[in-house]
C-alpha cells in the first residue's frame, strides 16, 4: 500500500488591528459598569470613586493586554522609547505650560457656567469658601488613594487608551495633524464633566509628546506631573477649590487666571508649528499599520 506522508503547516498568526470604535466601546462599557457597581455596592463609602478607578484600571489592563495580542504587540513595544535625560528640560517646560493652561481653561469654564447659573456652577466645580476649606478634614488614607489614582493610575491607563491605541490607529488612517486633533477631542469629551477645553488642549500636548519622543513614557510623565501639581496645590492651598460664590460670575474675579490663556495659546501654537517642522517618524509601536 502506498503510504502518503502529509505535513501539518503551522498556523500563522496575523495581526488584527484594533478599531477606534472598539476601544471607545470597551472604555465606555468598563467605566459605566464599574461606576454602576460602585454606586450599588459602595455608595456609602467616602470617596468611593477612587475605588471605582482602581477597578477600571485593573480591568483595562487585562483588556488592553488581549487587544495588544491581537496586533502581535506587547506593552513594552507599545510604550516605545525610554526618555533621555536631555529631554527632561523640555518636559519640565511643557509641564509648566500645561499647569498654567489648565488653570486658565478651568477659570474660563467656571466663569462661563456661572453666567448661566451661579448655584449650579458652584456645586458642579466643587467650590468652597475660604472658611469652609480651612475647616475641611482630609482623611490621610483617602488622600493617599486619591493621589495614587490621580497622579499614577489615571495617567497611565488614559495614555495607553488615547495615545497608545486611539492616536496610533487614527495615525494610520489620516494625516498626523487630524489624528492629533481627533484623539484630543475624544480625550476632551471623556473629561467633559471636568474641563473639556483644558483636556482638549492637554490632549494635543500629550499627543505631540507621544509622537515627538516615539514614546508613551513622555506623555505619561507630563500627564502625571500635571495632575500631581494640581492635586497638591488644590488640597494644600485651595487653588481651584476656593472661590467666593458672590463673585464667580465676575470677569474681574478671574482676571489673573484668564490672563494666562493668551500666553499659553501662543506657546501651544508655537510648539505645534515647531513639532511639525522638526518631528521625526515615530516608532513602529506608535504608527504601526494594520
Amino acid at each position: 500500500m502506498l503510504k502518503i506522508e502529509t505535513s501539518v503547516v503551522p498556523a500563522v498568526s496575523h495581526a488584527a488591528p484594533v478599531k477606534v470604535y472598539e476601544i471607545l466601546i470597551v472604555w465606555m462599557v468598563v467605566t459605566t459598569a464599574w461606576h454602576e457597581a460602585c454606586v450599588y455596592i459602595g455608595s456609602g463609602i467616602t470617596n468611593f470613586i477612587y475605588l471605582q478607578w482602581v477597578g477600571i484600571v485593573i480591568t483595562m489592563i487585562i483588556v488592553s493586554k488581549n487587544l495588544l495580542s491581537r496586533e502581535n504587540l506587547t506593552f513594552p513595544k507599545m510604550m516605545g522609547n525610554e526618555i533621555s535625560r536631555t529631554a527632561f528640560i523640555e518636559l519640565a517646560i511643557v509641564i509648566l505650560a500645561t499647569v498654567l493652561s489648565g488653570i486658565g481653561c478651568w477659570a474660563l469654564l467656571v466663569l462661563f457656567s456661572a453666567q448661566i447659573n451661579v448655584e449650579w456652577a458652584y456645586r458642579h466645580w466643587n467650590l468652597a469658601s475660604a472658611s469652609a476649606f480651612e475647616e475641611a478634614k482630609w482623611l490621610r488614607s483617602w488622600l493617599v488613594l486619591e493621589a495614587m489614582t490621580i497622579v499614577v493610575i489615571g495617567p497611565i491607563i488614559e495614555e495607553i487608551i488615547f495615545r497608545g491605541f486611539i492616536l496610533r490607529r487614527l495615525r494610520e488612517k489620516c494625516q498626523l495633524s487630524y489624528a492629533i486633533l481627533v484623539s484630543s477631542i475624544l480625550f476632551g469629551a471623556f473629561h467633559i464633566d471636568q474641563s473639556f477645553l483644558g483636556s482638549f488642549v492637554h490632549g494635543i500636548i500629550y499627543a505631540i509628546l507621544a509622537v515627538r519622543f516615539a514614546s508613551l513614557y513622555a506623555p505619561i510623565f507630563v500627564h502625571g506631573a500635571y495632575n500631581a501639581i494640581i492635586f497638591f496645590i488644590g488640597r494644600g492651598y485651595g487653588i481651584s477649590l476656593v472661590a467666593e460664590k458672590s463673585q464667580i460670575d465676575s470677569i474681574g474675579y478671574w482676571l489673573p487666571e484668564l490672563a494666562l490663556l493668551p500666553f499659553c495659546m501662543i506657546a501651544l501654537v508655537w510648539y505645534w508649528k515647531m513639532f511639525f517642522r522638526t518631528h521625526e517618524v515615530a516608532s513602529p509601536a506608535l504608527v504601526q499599520r494594520g
